[in-house]
């Protein structure tokens, strides 16, 4: 019996060992890891929730990571299966690049391939040429969309993202963009592409010409592998150093990652992974309202109703051990009751409210069509009419005039008929 103790005791303790060390490793997978960058962020990817964040308004050059940018001017503004033909200029471009050559022919998303994979600055060059006519130009469209998604500290001077003087970025703004081009398709797909055999453009030589997926956290030959990885780009020059700007996925979770300004590559790359980890493991994104949920049912009348929906999902991202999100909205019930309404439109600009403090917008939309037609005009009219202390008064002073008049027509009337029955008399 004693033995049976002693074992029991034994295994007890080694189960609550093992359950102790079980529990030590899942909470240094949460812990946040160093970050080798002088500026970086980690963002919801749906949400534009900052996680985690170091120096992320400071400006510093992006170096190649403005090829992100440049991918999406380029995706806005042509098709990729457009042809174009390489000048003079994007050939002699400095740093990475392909090895394209003037008078060669090549499509869009073959130069967007060598954009995104190589990194190659000719291919920059040349789209850049392709969309705007010149690389001046073409950074004005850049700086426009960075504006347009709220990247205020941004400007660009070209689309390669070479040093020169004035070309910065901050953390913030650069996940940003990198946000907007997660949810590209054409972007995703091309910057996944593990590899592309240029089969129609070999090198002078006749060697064959590829491009390689350099992503650092992409590649699985890479050291900084990461599984969770789903696109990005990875820049250098000697004056920005290192610079990574990366998506990663967990289910249906996504984070945005922007990293600036690092010198140790190797720690730099590694703890990137760990960054990522760090947010899947500790945030969540949860989607509160859905497109098309009913928000709202607005009362015409006994038999009319008016279900208003909303226009589009809205998500909440939350620290995993905080509680569950308080919902609430706002929005000024104005009287649409006397208004033709179609299905889709904008009924009503709601605040939504999450525990008390207001954290976007939404608009509620009809979910039906209704007609106010001449019956209804007609309708609330009489009862404006029958509603309005103004009319009521109108209407007594109405009654009391007509019945003056009457009044006075039947004594005018009598005394007619008196002055008659008085000259039939006399004149007797």
């Amino acid at each position: 019996m004693k033995k049976f103790i002693k074992n029991l005791l034994l295994s007890t303790f080694l189960f609550s060992s093992i359950f102790s060390t079980i529990n030590t490793i899942e909470a240094k997978a949460t812990d946040l890891p160093p970050v080798y960058s002088e500026g970086a962020i980690l963002m919801d990817g749906k949400t534009g929730k900052v996680l985690f964040s170091k120096n992320e308004h400071t400006q510093f050059e992006p170096a190649s990571t403005t090829k992100v940018m440049t991918a999406l001017i380029v995706l806005e503004h042509t098709n990729l299966k457009d042809k174009v033909t390489i000048g003079e200029n994007p050939p002699l471009v400095d740093g990475s690049a392909i090895g394209i050559r003037e008078g060669e022919v090549y499509t869009v998303e073959e130069l967007m391939l060598g954009l995104l994979l190589e990194s190659g600055n000719d291919c920059a060059e040349a789209l850049a040429e392709y969309v705007a006519g010149s690389n001046k130009d073409f950074a004005k469209l850049m700086n426009a969309k960075a504006k347009e998604l709220g990247a205020l500290n941004t400007t660009f001077k070209n689309p390669s993202g070479l040093h020169e003087d004035g070309h910065l970025t901050t953390a913030y703004d650069l996940a940003l963009i990198m946000k907007e081009a997660a949810h590209n398709e054409d972007f995703v797909r091309i910057a996944q592409t593990e590899s592309y055999k240029y089969v129609n453009q070999p090198f002078s030589d006749g060697s064959e010409k590829w491009a390689t997926n350099r992503n650092q956290l992409f590649n699985e030959y890479s050291p900084y592998f990461y599984d969770k990885a789903y696109c990005g780009k990875n820049g250098y020059t000697p004056e920005a150093n290192h610079s990574y700007t990366a998506a990663a996925t967990k289910g249906d979770d996504m984070l945005i990652g922007a990293f600036l300004a690092a010198t140790d590559k190797d720690n730099f790359y590694t703890n990137v992974g760990p960054l990522f980890n760090y947010g899947f493991d500790n945030f969540e994104t949860l989607k509160l309202i859905s497109s098309g949920d009913t928000l709202y049912t607005y009362k015409i009348n006994d038999d009319v109703y008016i279900p208003l929906i909303a226009k589009s999902d809205f998500y909440y991202t939350k620290a995993k051990s905080e509680d569950e999100p308080n919902l609430s909205l706002d929005y000024e019930k104005t009287d649409i009751s006397r208004k033709n309404i179609k299905t889709g439109d904008i009924i009503y600009k709601a605040k939504v409210n999450v525990n008390g403090e207001t954290v976007s917008s939404m608009d509620l939309i009809s979910a039906v069509d209704r007609e106010y037609t001449t019956a209804d005009r007609i309708k609330d009219s009489f009862h404006d009419f029958l509603e309005s202390p103004m009319s009521i008064m109108l209407a007594i002073l109405g009654v009391v005039i007509i019945y003056i008049i009457i009044r006075m027509f039947i004594i005018s009337r009598r005394r007619k008929n008196i002055k008659r029955k008085k000259d039939k008399l006399f004149s007797r």
